[in-house]
């Protein structure tokens, strides 16, 4: 029986509930937004809230959402991506 060390490629449940948030915050949501709830989310995902914390950390991390205590989950504007390279320089 051969076992294998290496660890999956697929995405766990809480990084697929991250995919689809960003994908609904591309599409459906603006700057200075909520999401819904985190208990509401958590229902609509069928996962509990401690999944979806995880799923949003990731949001929060990649500069999606910013966490509100006592108020909710914030949406910012969306994050830039612009590759750099070795050879790029900032000027005035």
């Amino acid at each position: 029986m051969h076992l294998s060390t290496h660890p999956t490629s697929y995405p766990t449940r809480y990084q697929e509930i991250a995919a689809k948030l960003e994908q609904e915050l591309r599409q459906h949501y603006r700057c200075g937004d909520y999401l819904p709830a985190e208990q509401q989310l958590a229902a609509r995902f069928e996962v509990n809230r401690h999944t979806l914390r995880r799923a949003i950390d990731q949001l929060v991390e990649k500069g999606w959402v910013q966490r509100r205590q006592g108020v909710g989950v914030l949406v910012l504007m969306r994050p830039f991506d612009y590759p750099l390279n070795a050879q790029a320089r900032f000027s005035q």
